[in-house]
């Protein structure tokens, strides 16, 4: 395996086989690789992912597996002008030589300037939509990323692997090289003997379950395989000829992550963070975790690291996963319920509250917070209080500072982890809550469990049944606004108040706590803009309440 910059890669010969399928790649997949390389910053760089070759004779190689991505970025690169002349493309397919000078590559004619028309179909599709995401503003700066951001690790094949027996087992078994598979190859040049990159292989196949618990590995030199297992290359698999059936390999592994909130390269990602700044008192993460960095900072966390330092790591990683498996809640969905693996209600209410807000990934920083907090310390209820200061200081002391001004008029720019926040405050504190808002009496809030409500329910319309006009501002305001399934919210959307009131009555527990309290109102008495101010208030009491916390000593 070998590390290939970008602007050295397009130098490289490379052959499509005839047995390859054309280029294939659409507006998804192009616009993908536009927005992840755009967005690249001044001090990263960019992997691409694996390309598998065969060498072949006079210095060229038999491209079998990057042909899309590479495609794709040559294309860029002709419409940034870093590509002007057609002896500088080195990517043709096998039967080139038996067409025409002017006919046998696409890439040819996107140099020449010829018409879209002479493209074949699907890279006409692709070089317009290339047209369409790069624009002048843009090419400079995709030019320089280009030359310098871009790399990939190039695998070749062993020289006695039949092409096609490749493709019929890549095939069959619907399995890649993944990022985390590069991370293992990289920790295996990195062990000094074969019992290390046994106990290695034999870790990493617990791990990549992420479904599955560690149970009764406290550090890496405990791993006691059955069996010395042999790590196996990729040549190796492809030599044995084993073939699983692809539908079933997709099904395992759906139902091996189902209920875990990351999958392993996430959590591979978080992990070799957590590592590198264990030792930083008071480190928060910021920006995203983003999959496209993984192997980027492991390199820049283990590039001069030694065997006991990989080790080292190693223990890290199963202690992580340890902590993940007893403090991160996941949702059970055979059973339509919130499990953990150390039983506390309070924990488990606070953090189905962050997970239903955080529904993106690269977005879980509370997930990081946890696990470096409990790597550290093994206190819950310290744990729930710096976890609520950390929603107060973050989105809930923001939401209150900016939209004071306007009355709290917050419309779809309502924060999700807000609305979610409020229902955990109405749920834990309900007798006080029933107090304050006497509507809520009658209110089984023993019964209400966080659910995926991702989308912002105006209870009265912003438009008008009849005409479609937009109603007055008022229905923007905080108390207007409650959490729905984006299901429910579709059918009910332009339904009046006291419709919605009786719908959700069927089974009103099923609801956000706010959305039960606003439909008993509505149940009672017309729902309007008095009704809404009145909720607007008793709710940011509530939050301000709430955030008195934050400035607490």
């Amino acid at each position: 395996m070998e590390k290939i910059k970008l602007h050295e890669g397009l130098k490289r010969k490379y052959i499509i086989p005839c047995f390859q399928r054309e280029y294939s790649w659409g507006e998804e997949e192009i616009e993908e690789l536009i927005k992840n390389i755009s967005n690249i910053k001044e001090n990263e760089d960019y992997c691409l992912g694996i390309v598998t070759v065969k060498q072949n004779k006079e210095d060229t190689r038999i491209l079998i597996d990057g042909q899309q991505r590479l495609t794709t970025l040559y294309m860029i690169a002709i419409k940034c002008n870093y590509i002007t002349q057609c002896e500088d493309i080195n990517l043709c397919s096998e039967y080139s030589n038996l067409l025409s000078e002017t006919d046998k590559n696409n890439l040819y004619k996107l140099v020449q300037n010829k018409s879209a028309e002479e493209l074949s179909p699907n890279f006409r599709v692709g070089w317009k939509i290339i047209n369409e995401k790069v624009n002048n503003e843009n090419i400079e700066h995709l030019k320089t990323i280009l030359d310098e951001k871009i790399y990939y690790y190039e695998v070749y094949l062993d020289e006695t692997i039949n092409i096609n027996h490749y493709f019929e087992v890549m095939n069959s078994r619907g399995v890649q090289l993944s990022r985390s598979d590069i991370v293992k190859s990289l920790l295996m040049k990195n062990l000094n003997n074969d019992s290390d990159k046994s106990r290695l292989n034999f870790l990493w196949y617990k791990l990549e379950k992420m479904n599955n618990k560690i149970k009764n590995i406290s550090n890496f030199n405990e791993i006691n395989p059955k069996e010395n297992i042999k790590y196996k290359t990729l040549n190796d698999i492809l030599k044995s000829g084993t073939s699983i059936n692809r539908k079933r390999i997709v099904k395992n592994e759906k139902n091996d992550d189902d209920n875990s909130i990351l999958n392993f390269e996430y959590f591979l990602l978080y992990a070799i963070r957590l590592y590198a700044n264990k030792d930083i008192i008071g480190y928060e993460p910021s920006g995203e975790f983003n999959l496209n960095d993984l192997i980027k900072e492991y390199e820049d966390t283990f590039i001069d690291k030694k065997n006991e330092q990989i080790i080292d790591f190693l223990d890290f990683l199963i202690t992580i996963k340890k902590i993940y498996d007893k403090y991160i809640v996941e949702f059970d969905n055979s059973s339509k319920t919130w499990k953990l693996g150390v039983k506390n209600n309070d924990l488990l209410l606070i953090q189905s509250c962050l997970r239903v807000s955080f529904v993106n990934r690269r977005l879980m920083h509370w997930i990081y917070i946890t696990l470096d907090y409990f790597y550290k310390n093994k206190n819950i209820n310290d744990y729930i209080n710096l976890i609520k200061q950390y929603i107060r200081k973050k989105y809930l002391n923001d939401f209150i500072t900016c939209n004071k001004i306007n009355n709290y008029r917050t419309g779809f720019d309502t924060p999700i982890i807000v609305l979610n926040y409020l229902d955990y405050l109405l749920k834990i504190e309900h007798e006080t809550v029933v107090k304050e808002i006497p509507e809520a009496k009658g209110i089984r809030f023993d019964l209400f469990t966080f659910k995926f409500r991702n989308s912002i329910e105006h209870f009265m319309p912003r438009h008008d049944a009849e005409n479609g006009e937009l109603n007055e501002k008022w229905v923007d305001d905080f108390g207007n606004l409650a959490l729905l399934s984006y299901g429910t919210n579709t059918k009910m959307q332009n339904a009046s108040p006291d419709e919605k009131a009786r719908h959700f009555y069927k089974d009103l527990s099923g609801y956000s706590l706010k959305l039960q309290i606003m439909s008993k109102i509505a149940n009672t008495r017309i729902w309007n803009e008095n009704e809404t101010k009145y909720l607007t208030e008793k709710c940011i009491n509530i939050l301000e309440k709430d955030l008195k916390h934050l400035f607490m000593t």
